[in-house]
C-alpha cells in the first residue's frame, strides 16, 4: 500500500505578543506524518513576504516537500492574532488571506503525479467560495483515496453550506466534543440526548465509514458504520503540562498513519491518546526535536 498523502487546507502564523509561531492544523498534521515516514504534500499557499519565506524555509529544514505551496502575488500570509484578556485569550482569525486562494492548476497537477492513497482536509480552509470550488474539484480527482476530514469551527468561519460539502466528500470523520452537537444543530438533525447518539446519527447521516471523537480530557471515542464502537480513556501526562495546542493534530496524525498500515482501531486511539499528550508537554504544536517522534515510531 501507498504511503502517499495529500493534504488542502491552511498554513498561517499564529501572532502571540512575544512571538509568532508557525501553525494552521493541515501543516502541524503535514509535519507530523513527514516525521513518520509518510510521503506528504501540502496544498497551500502563502504570501510574498517575510513570514511566507519563514514558512518555506520551516519546511525545506523539516525535510517536507514545498511542492504544493504556491506563493500569492498580493495576498499576505495567513495569520492568526491572540489576543490575551482578562478572562483567557481570544483568537482573530484575518481574513482574505494566501491560503484562500489557491489556484486550481498546479493543485491539479500535483495531485496527478501523486495518486494519493489518503486526502486530509480541515473545515477552515472552506470559508470562502473560490476554496470550496478547489477543494470539490481536487476530491473529484481524488476518488480513489480514502478523504479525511477534520472538523475545525472557527467563529464566524464556518456554515451549513461548508460543513455539508465537508461531509459529503468524507470518508472519516474526526470531531471533538463540542464541535459535535454545534454541527448536529446547524445541520438540523434530531436532537440526541448524549455525544454517542449524535455521533451514530452523524455517520449515519452522511453514509462515514467511522469517525473519531475526541473528548479533551475525557479521552476520545470511534464508531463505524457496522455498529462498531469503543471508548479510549485518557492517557496520563509523563511531563509538565505546557499547553493544549496542536493536541488535536497530533491525534489526527497518528489517525492517518494507522489507517494507511491498517492498524487495529484500539490501538490506534491509544498510540493517538498518547502521542497528543506528549504534545501538550511542548510549546505550540510541533516539537522542535525531531528526536521527539523516536518513542512513537
Amino acid at each position: 500500500m501507498s504511503n502517499s498523502v495529500m493534504i488542502l487546507g491552511e498554513v498561517l502564523g499564529d501572532v502571540f505578543p512575544e512571538q509568532t509561531i508557525i501553525g494552521g492544523a493541515p501543516y502541524n498534521v503535514a509535519r507530523h506524518c513527514h516525521a513518520f515516514g509518510l510521503d506528504v504534500h501540502l496544498l497551500t499557499a502563502v504570501g510574498k513576504d517575510a513570514l511566507g519565506q519563514r514558512i518555506l524555509d520551516e519546511m525545506h529544514e523539516a525535510g517536507l516537500s514545498t511542492k504544493g505551496v504556491q506563493q500569492h502575488a498580493t495576498l499576505p500570509t495567513g495569520q492568526v492574532k491572540v489576543h490575551f484578556e482578562q478572562h483567557g485569550h481570544r483568537f482573530e482569525i484575518l481574513d482574505r488571506q494566501a491560503y484562500d486562494a489557491l489556484d486550481w492548476l498546479p493543485v491539479e497537477v500535483l495531485t496527478e503525479q501523486y495518486a494519493p492513497e489518503l486526502v486530509y482536509f480541515g473545515t477552515l480552509a472552506l470559508r470562502h467560495a473560490p476554496m470550496q470550488g478547489v477543494a470539490e474539484q481536487w476530491l473529484k480527482l481524488c476518488h480513489s483515496a480514502t478523504v479525511f476530514c477534520d472538523i475545525n469551527l472557527r467563529a464566524p468561519w464556518y456554515d451549513k453550506s461548508s460543513l455539508m460539502l465537508a461531509l459529503n466528500a468524507a470518508d472519516i470523520l474526526k470531531i471533538n466534543h463540542e464541535e459535535l452537537p454545534e454541527v448536529c444543530k446547524l445541520l438540523g438533525l434530531p436532537a440526541e440526548p448524549d455525544l454517542n447518539a449524535q455521533a451514530r446519527q452523524l455517520l449515519a447521516a452522511f453514509g462515514l465509514r467511522e469517525m473519531f471523537v475526541t473528548c479533551g480530557e475525557q479521552g476520545s471515542f470511534w464508531l463505524d458504520e457496522h455498529g462498531s464502537s469503543f471508548r479510549e480513556a485518557p492517557v496520563p501526562l509523563r511531563v509538565p503540562f505546557v499547553d493544549s495546542v496542536g493536541a488535536g493534530d497530533a491525534y489526527t496524525s497518528i489517525v492517518i498513519r494507522g489507517l494507511l498500515a491498517d492498524m487495529p482501531r484500539q490501538t490506534m486511539l491509544a498510540e493517538a491518546a498518547r502521542f497528543a499528550a506528549a504534545i501538550c508537554g511542548v510549546r505550540g504544536a510541533v516539537p522542535e526535536d525531531a528526536g521527539f517522534y523516536q518513542d512513537f515510531s
